[in-house]
């Protein structure tokens, strides 16, 4: 804590004098502020901070002692006040056995007992509301000494005798205040972790959202100078039309704006705000409060966490968002006001508006490959294809942005399963009995590796990267098992949809991943933080290869052979379906990509990866 070496000659707040102040207040640190500012202070960001040393505190304002009447804390030494020797001044705090002790008696603790921690006085002034020992209620000579790990109750050495058992008819798990409160506060450490990560999300859709409204602005301005250079080809007598127009669109898109910054104000900025402010109180609490104070509240400070830990990052949609459609014939007025259906906002690809659907597949290239092929997935202009020649003969290719397959990239020995790029790091799930995840770089150097448990009887899974963490199917347990990004398990989520037969998955959004499972003709989104099943859909009849790309879900079927089924990622709902005779004829699909207008096939008998425009 930070101390006042300067003598305080003012409020924090409002600067008034000291000695002018109507109604002061002191904080544990002792720097004097009026009640007043200090409640206004609270009101806005929700904390207590002291302005001259930041320190936050966990208190009642109301509470807190004048500074005409707080009284400090004594600072005789023990040892002599308790032989009759009044007012003699304390040099130094021992913390282990929590007194106060002379040069002398200090000399002679040093002699008896060893070197135990100290502080000075100086600093025992200012963290005296900590230190002292809390009496006990029933024994009010004797202080608080022990603690039970599993009913939080605080007793002193003669609460031993009368000690009942806890409210489960368990004995006690008694321990020292001191051994108490640092298990309780690894326990809050370890969730306090995920209260930084969830900031850390928070802020990064703040910065994130900071950019979509320069980019919102940006577009809105591009709109008005399209809709000025249409305005001026137009002959005088329609001016006045342009300029009802133009007003329309402003409005529009100014409404739309208003719910864009209310939504990164207030949804996002609050948020965040709201979760930075219950952190430092719970921090501040484990800081600055009494260890029996800590240990009391210590089911509230879970609650609290848990609370602030519970739901989503906030999203946005958006309905009625008005954009410019110039028309190719000669009109009254060649520009017109349109609104789209939807907008949805995350942080993988920013502000998203539905195009129209698309129609048709048209086949732009047919690649020849050596072998089966299972998988592909497209990175810089490389798409990445996992073959299998034999069970034991697995390796990734790479076909250039050429579209000619231009090397063997890895060799990986097992059955290649599934490929995936995630920040230059290829991820390739294995069969080599049982499962193994292989990490490399794009020069093709082994990085890491790791084993992952789950059945293998001939049919095929995936894996996916959300986020910094890798998700696999667990068909034997029906789980999802979620791994760092080299191979620490960090959780399994319990997915009773899955079955025992073949598996697709792709992430989506930074927070889910979608699986298709063929045996039960189920699509589904799960939500990887919270575990849960955001939409089940039953459209698509025995769905194989499934993938992700701009707000859309694409979908191959092993029942009809010709078909992409095209799925609303929010809601699951089918939107549409395009087909081509050459996509699955005799042929598996076990996976499936798209980048931009690309739609990538991999062909897995007869040895090609077909690319399609999407129309």
């Amino acid at each position: 804590m930070a101390e006042a070496t300067v003598e305080q000659v003012e409020c924090g707040f409002c600067v008034t004098r000291l000695e002018d102040l109507e109604d002061s207040r002191s904080l544990p640190c002792s720097h004097v502020h009026c009640l007043k500012c200090l409640l206004g202070n609270f009101e806005v960001n929700k904390i207590v901070r002291c302005p001259f040393c930041r320190e936050v505190f966990d208190v009642d304002i109301h509470s807190l002692p004048t500074s005409n009447t707080r009284e400090g804390p004594s600072l005789c030494c023990d040892s002599c006040t308790r032989k009759g020797v009044n007012n003699q001044p304390a040099v130094i705090y021992c913390k282990t056995c929590s007194t106060k002790l002379c040069a002398k008696h200090r000399e002679s603790h040093d002699d008896v007992l060893g070197a135990h921690p100290m502080i000075t006085m100086t600093d025992y002034k200012t963290q005296a509301m900590k230190l002292a020992p809390r009496l006990c209620t029933k024994h009010t000579e004797l202080p608080y000494s022990l603690g039970c790990r599993k009913c939080l109750t605080c007793g002193c050495v003669e609460c031993l005798s009368v000690l009942e058992n806890c409210t489960d008819g368990s004995p006690h798990k008694l321990m020292s205040l001191k051994e108490l409160v640092t298990e309780l506060s690894k326990e809050v450490d370890g969730m306090r972790s995920e209260i930084l990560d969830r900031e850390d999300k928070l802020s990064d859709l703040l910065k994130h959202m900071t950019g979509v409204l320069c980019d919102y602005d940006s577009e809105t301005r591009d709109m008005i100078e399209t809709l000025h250079r249409t305005r001026d080809e137009q002959i005088e007598s329609i001016q006045q039309k342009y300029k009802k127009l133009e007003e329309e669109l402003i409005e529009l898109r100014r409404n739309t704006k208003l719910e864009l910054e209310r939504f990164t104000e207030q949804d996002v900025g609050v948020k965040l705000s709201d979760l930075n402010r219950h952190r430092l109180q719970i921090e501040a609490r484990h800081k600055h409060n009494h260890q029996v104070d800590i240990i009391n509240r210590h089911g509230e400070t879970i609650n609290q966490i848990k609370e602030l830990l519970s739901g989503n990052l906030p999203t946005l949609k958006l309905s009625n968002m008005a954009t410019l459609e110039v028309k190719g014939e000669k009109r009254e007025v060649e520009v017109e006001v349109v609104t789209s259906k939807s907008v949805s906002i995350d942080l993988e690809y920013g502000l998203t508006t539905p195009d129209s659907l698309p129609t048709q597949l048209s086949l732009l290239h047919a690649v020849p490959v050596s072998s089966h092929c299972t998988s592909v997935c497209s990175y810089e202009g490389n798409t990445y294809v996992g073959l299998n020649k034999g069970i034991w003969q697995g390796r990734v290719d790479i076909i250039d942005e050429n579209n000619q397959l231009s090397r063997e990239f890895v060799r990986v020995g097992g059955t290649v399963e599934c490929v995936a790029v995630y920040k230059d790091r290829l991820y390739t799930l294995v069969y080599d009995n049982p499962y193994t995840v292989t990490v490399h770089d794009l020069t093709g150097k082994l990085i890491t590796n790791w084993t992952h448990t789950d059945h293998w009887n001939g049919y095929i899974s995936q894996l996916a990267v959300v986020s910094d963490q890798v998700v696999i199917p667990d068909r034997q347990n029906k789980s999802l098992t979620v791994y760092s990004l080299t191979g620490e398990v960090i959780k399994h989520i319990q997915c009773p949809l899955l079955s025992p037969n073949w598996v697709s998955m792709c992430a989506v959004d930074n927070l889910s991943v979608v699986v298709s499972d063929y045996q039960t003709s189920k699509v589904f989104k799960v939500n990887i933080p919270s575990g849960e099943v955001e939409w089940t859909s039953q459209d698509v009849p025995n769905p194989e290869g499934v993938t992700y790309h701009g707000g859309r879900v694409f979908v191959t079927s092993l029942s009809n052979t010709t078909r992409v089924w095209i799925l609303d990622v929010n809601t699951g709902k089918l939107l549409t379906e395009i087909s081509d005779a050459a996509i699955r004829t005799n042929s598996n699909v076990y996976d499936l990509h798209v980048t931009g207008n690309t739609l990538i096939v991999p062909r897995y008998n007869d040895h090609k990866v077909l690319f399609y425009q999407i129309d």
